[in-house]
C-alpha cells in the first residue's frame, strides 16, 4: 500500500472525531440555550408589610415573600423567607434596588430550609428620605426554566411612622 493512502485513514479518521466532537458540543450548546426560558411574572397587588406576597406562576405554582420584622427598620437584620410551590429549584437568589434613588443593588443568595422554603438575612440600607420604594426580584433556576419574581415594597424610616 503505499504511504500516501496510510496518511489518508489518519486524516480521514481525524476529520471524523472533529466532526464528533463538534457535534457533541453543538448540541450541549443548544441544550443549554434552549433552557434560558425565563418567565417574567407580574408585580403582584399585595403589601409586604401586611404579611407575606404571593406571585402565581402560569403552570399554578406560588412563589410567596415575606419580611419579618413586617415593620421593616432600615440599619436593622431582616429576615427573607421565600416559599415555592412544587418547583424543582436549583438556585434561587433576590436582587434589592431602590426605585426612586440609587442605593446601589444587592443580591443574595437564598439557602433551603425544608423543601420549598428557602432564608436569608440581609439589611436595607438607610435613606435620606421618610419613605424609600424598594424593588425585590426573586430569581428562580429550574432546570429547564428561569423565573423572575418582583415585589414593590415600601420601606418607612422610624420617625415617619
Amino acid at each position: 500500500m503505499p504511504i500516501f493512502l496510510r496518511h489518508d485513514k489518519w486524516l480521514l479518521l481525524g476529520g471524523f472525531c472533529v466532526l464528533l466532537g463538534s457535534l457533541f458540543f453543538a448540541y450541549h450548546f443548544y441544550a443549554s440555550w434552549r433552557t434560558i426560558n425565563v418567565i417574567a411574572l407580574p408585580v403582584p397587588d399585595c403589601d409586604l408589610r401586611q404579611g407575606a406576597c404571593t406571585s402565581v406562576l402560569p403552570s399554578g405554582e406560588r412563589i410567596e415573600l415575606q419580611i419579618k420584622p413586617t415593620h421593616m427598620p432600615v440599619l436593622t437584620s431582616l429576615s427573607l423567607e421565600v416559599k415555592t410551590d412544587k418547583l424543582p429549584v436549583k438556585r434561587i437568589f433576590i436582587y434589592f434596588k431602590g426605585a426612586e434613588m440609587n442605593m446601589g443593588e444587592f443580591r443574595y443568595t437564598l439557602l433551603r430550609q425544608k423543601d420549598g422554603i428557602y432564608t436569608t438575612q440581609t439589611i436595607l440600607p438607610t435613606c435620606i428620605h421618610d419613605h424609600m420604594v424598594w424593588h425585590a426580584v426573586i430569581h428562580i433556576e429550574t432546570p429547564h426554566k428561569r423565573y423572575s419574581a418582583p415585589f414593590v415594597f415600601i420601606n418607612q424610616r422610624p420617625e415617619a411612622v
